[in-house]
């Protein structure tokens, strides 16, 4: 469990963030099943139409990745001091054998989608209309979005160069090659925001990056500067989880903060939920009283400590990839045998046969991959330097 501010420990993790990352990894793999099953419109009453595109996008689940990354990657270099190398190299064992694992996959059940996009019956959804969009895109030059997807860079395509770079093989792979791109400069990007000059120039690049974004929609917006700004609120809300730590006279700020954040996402409109979602979560690690917000934080606390939520954290990773090709492969076999199947009856089975099938892929593919992959990356930072004779 992480240590409570002011504890004077420093926690190897923070417990409370596995459970909200397993959560936002559930999030993603439900809304691909409504999307996938003709529910990509809203079938519920119109009013709800602006909170079933929040769920059924999954956006703002990507987007609190996004925040919650810069908070990791900010306490890894914090907490470990370590060369670039070593970083980029934990980095690549971290993410590289279950990405490529499931990259695998994809392309074996990519196979099945056009049986898929041809069969079923809510055929004509707008989400089936863009899937085949992609699936043409890939088709014309699969060879090149295999290479940049080999190399997470895709993100760095513009559509002129190489339409559809982010969507194609392994949809949710999107963020992947976002997250990779915050790798590439995480540790500078550390550095630069203790300097003005260099926040002068971080808040450049992401003004440019906002102002040119439209380039990179490709059909995601995975080009690393333009999301920038969710990657600062991560890294600025690391800088205030140390200041609490270290310091009790900091102690009131954590529910202004908490609040603040909710508060700049209603008003301003930009990424409210993802934020209210942050807010949240954060301030489960550092707010502490008696106050009603704290009690209500330490409630949602006590949740997303449960033992299934810190499960569900551990695999989170790769059930957030493996996701993908089981619900197409388990889809797949539906329409096999009932090929006029109803979208409703869809939904139910599709989500009765592929959440445990993902789930328990995901868990084997952490303990067989994953965890192979980071203690092979820990072995290389142990060894003995060599002594020069």
């Amino acid at each position: 469990m992480s240590a409570p501010p002011n504890s004077g420990y420093a926690p190897a993790r923070v417990d409370e963030l596995d459970g909200l990352r397993g959560l936002l990894a559930l999030w993603v793999a439900f809304s691909h099943i409504f999307a996938l099953t003709g529910y990509w419109d809203n079938p519920g009453p119109k009013r709800l139409n602006g909170a079933w595109e929040i769920f059924v996008s999954a956006g703002p689940a990507v987007d609190t990745f996004i925040i919650l990354s810069g908070f990791a990657i900010s306490f890894l270099l914090h907490k470990r001091r370590q060369s670039y190398v070593g970083f980029m190299r934990g980095r690549v064992f971290r993410i590289y054998p279950v990405y490529l694992f499931c990259l695998a996959l994809a392309i074996g059940t990519g196979l099945l989608t056009p049986f898929i996009l041809q069969t079923a019956s809510w055929k004509d959804t707008i989400y089936f209309t863009w899937m085949r969009t992609l699936a043409d895109q890939e088709a014309s030059a699969f060879g090149s979005h295999l290479f940049w997807h080999l190399t997470l860079l895709n993100g760095l395509l513009t559509k002129e160069f190489l339409p559809g770079a982010t969507g194609t093989i392994l949809v949710p792979a999107w963020s992947i090659t976002l997250e990779w791109q915050y790798y590439l400069v995480a540790p500078f990007l550390a550095r630069g925001v203790k300097s003005g000059l260099g926040l002068l120039v971080i808040g450049l690049i992401a003004m440019a990056g906002f102002h040119y974004k439209d380039l990179w929609q490709n059909p995601q917006l995975s080009f690393f500067p333009a999301q920038l700004p969710l990657f600062l609120i991560g890294i600025g809300s690391y800088h205030l989880y140390a200041n609490l730590s270290d310091s009790e006279k900091f102690r009131p700020l954590a529910s202004v903060s908490a609040v603040a954040l909710l508060l700049l996402g209603v008003i301003a409109q930009w990424h409210p939920v993802a934020l209210a979602a942050w807010a949240i979560g954060f301030g489960c690690i550092v707010v502490r009283g008696n106050d009603i917000i704290s009690k209500l934080l330490g409630l949602v606390r006590v949740i997303l400590l449960l033992k299934p939520l810190q499960l569900l954290g551990t695999i989170s990773f790769p059930l957030y990839l493996v996701h993908w090709p089981v619900v197409i492969a388990v889809l797949y076999g539906m329409l096999k045998v009932s090929p006029g199947m109803s979208s409703p009856v869809a939904l139910v089975l599709l989500t009765l046969i592929s959440v445990p099938i993902m789930l328990i892929a995901a868990y084997l593919i952490h303990r067989l991959v994953e965890k192979p992959g980071m203690n092979l990356g820990k072995r290389f930072d142990k060894r003995p330097a060599s002594v020069s004779k």
